[in-house]
């Protein structure tokens, strides 16, 4: 016995220790609320307007922001239903926890569902890239709206399916939630295993493939060259237009100048800087932005 344990022993000591303990957890709980505080609003922000915009705006409907909406879901949800409980300064500014036995099961539930969710979308989202790359032909039938939404419910009806072992293994203590390591020791670890397998090691093997084929496909095709070369010749070509244009308007300028019979003030309008082609140009493509933008809001 070392003088730690006599002194506690002895109720000597042993309660400023406890204090000290106390005050400890209470500063570092009190610290990592006021983090977590900023990013559940910013999450819940970024993600509802995400979902507001996809759902307002009707050209956005495609298959690709399908998915798109549904990680939004995905993402929110732990936003809701998990980040809040990890805000533990209240927890024990209260010495109990204060949501139930039926809260802390279903922030399990819901906190394992969701991330279960996000991961089947990004590999669903994957896939039906990687038809539309690999397969064209096939891409056209298989890439609709319907059939995006019955794979998004089938995605959720997998992630509850394989989250409701952890809402049966999750009890409530008096400080917080935690797994029951009583009713079976070999059960919670396989759990783990079956998950970390179907929900990370199976999805990191399936994206790092099919990005690789997709690569090598574009790769074959010369689609990569094409773009780069496009590229040169767009800029090479917009460069020559360019110095044509200036050309072509000093020389109609210089002409106007020589030719008396012109009314002056024609000869003032066609020679105004916003008269030329590269502005009235860029004036409607000011314009469409401005239009493009406004829809968006």
């Amino acid at each position: 016995m070392n003088w730690t344990t006599l002194n506690c022993t002895l109720g000597i000591n042993c309660t400023t220790n406890i204090n000290k303990d106390q005050l400890f957890s209470q500063t570092l709980a009190t610290v990592q609320g006021f983090f977590f505080i900023p990013i559940f609003f910013l999450g819940i922000a970024n993600n509802f307007l995400t979902i507001l915009i996809i759902i307002v705006n009707g050209d956005m409907h495609t298959v690709t922001n399908c998915y798109l909406l549904n990680l939004a879901v995905s993402d929110s949800l732990p936003l809701i239903v998990s980040l809040p409980f990890e805000i533990q300064f209240l927890v024990m500014y209260m010495n109990y926890y204060p949501f139930g036995q039926i809260g802390c099961k279903l922030r399990s539930l819901l906190a394992e569902t969701s991330t279960n969710a996000s991961i089947l979308t990004i590999s669903a989202f994957t896939i039906e890239r990687f038809v539309a790359v690999c397969y064209p032909l096939r891409s056209s039938s298989l890439s609709t709206i319907n059939r995006a939404l019955k794979i998004q419910l089938l995605i959720w009806l997998i992630a509850i399916l394989f989250a409701i072992p952890y809402y049966c293994l999750t009890i409530k203590t008096s400080v917080g939630c935690t797994f029951d390591f009583t009713k079976d020791k070999k059960l919670l670890p396989l759990c783990f295993q079956i998950s970390a397998s179907i929900f990370f090691v199976l999805p990191a093997f399936l994206l790092c493939l099919m990005y690789a084929l997709m690569a090598r496909r574009l790769n074959a095709s010369g689609f990569l060259k094409e773009v780069k070369l496009s590229k040169d010749t767009i800029s090479v070509g917009c460069l020559d237009t360019t110095q044509h244009l200036q050309h072509e308007y000093e020389n109609h300028q210089r002409l106007l100048l020589t030719h008396s019979s012109y009314p002056r003030s024609t000869i003032n309008i066609l020679t105004r800087p916003n008269s030329r082609p590269s502005s009235i140009l860029q004036q409607y493509r000011e314009n469409s932005m401005k239009k493009s933008a406004f829809k968006m809001l």
